[in-house]
């Protein structure tokens, strides 16, 4: 499973670096844990051998609570890999450095070949299917699941023969002020087509105050953050139903769980 990272550009399959992660997850969870108070709920679900874990996510370029999970799976030594899909401007656009970081880390270009290959090989993988519609949408709608329509992930599971996990995560939402989700904005400058960003948020953070786009990093306001790991769907189960049938039973789970987070949470900062 394990090649050299060393060989292989950012993004690609075959980045994941065993000793690296073993070394900084410990560190990123004391960190990103303590700052953000994070909560896991529901570990002890996640099951052995590959499976296709699916989220929603929140925060624009930073998903803090996706790195809260991350740390938190890599940190209990779990013993399948567990790989990342992220947008194709991680590798593209932001610092090489930083990009060969996240790959060492387990982040790899969003592109379904690869993540086939990944789950083949044994991985499991982490996918968002909300992508920049989950993460940019505006803060009165911070608890509501988004996945745009997007269902390739229940055929990526069913093509992969492996369970589907839902990751349900609240409160990277309020770590930024997103005021407008921007999707008339990214038609008219082109992003959408240029970029694949089909969103181009307005936003109120630390210390850029109002921003109009992505903003390039920003000091989180220290919101709690849960994520629970909900019962598995099953390959067979994955395998039978449509999947119409799969998606919305999928996003009805993480919409159920968010709710409970939601209704005892307090306003703002959890």
């Amino acid at each position: 499973m394990q090649s050299n990272p060393s060989d292989h550009t950012p993004g690609q399959l075959g980045c994941y670096d065993a000793a690296f992660v073993r070394r900084t997850a410990p560190k990123l969870e004391r960190l990103l844990h303590g700052y953000f108070r994070a909560r896991i709920h529901g570990l002890e679900r996640v099951p052995e051998g590959p499976f296709l874990a699916v989220g929603n996510h929140s925060g624009v370029g930073l998903v803090p609570d996706a790195l809260v999970w991350l740390s938190a799976y890599h940190s209990a030594r779990r013993p399948t890999p567990l790989l990342t899909l992220v947008h194709d401007q991680m590798f593209d656009n932001y610092p090489r450095r930083l990009a060969r970081w996240v790959a060492r880390f387990g982040a790899m270009r969003a592109d379904p070949d690869h993540a086939l290959a990944a789950l083949r090989q044994g991985y499991a993988v982490q996918v968002y299917p909300g992508g920049d519609h989950d993460a940019c949408r505006p803060f009165s709608q911070r608890n509501q699941v988004v996945f745009a329509g997007r269902t390739g992930y229940v055929e990526l599971a069913r093509a992969a023969g492996v369970p589907i996990v839902p990751i349900a995560a609240i409160g990277g939402h309020e770590t930024l002020i997103i005021l407008s989700e921007g999707r008339r904005l990214a038609r008219r400058l082109g992003v959408d087509r240029k970029l694949r960003l089909e969103s181009f948020p307005v936003s109120l953070s630390i210390p850029w105050g109002l921003w109009i786009g992505p903003p390039p990093g920003y000091v989180p306001l220290p919101s709690r953050i849960e994520i629970d790991v909900l019962e598995p769907i099953d390959p067979e189960v994955v395998a039978a139903g449509s999947t119409v049938e799969i998606d919305a039973r999928v996003r009805g789970a993480l919409q159920a769980a968010i709710d409970r987070r939601a209704a005892n949470r307090r306003l703002l900062f959890g």
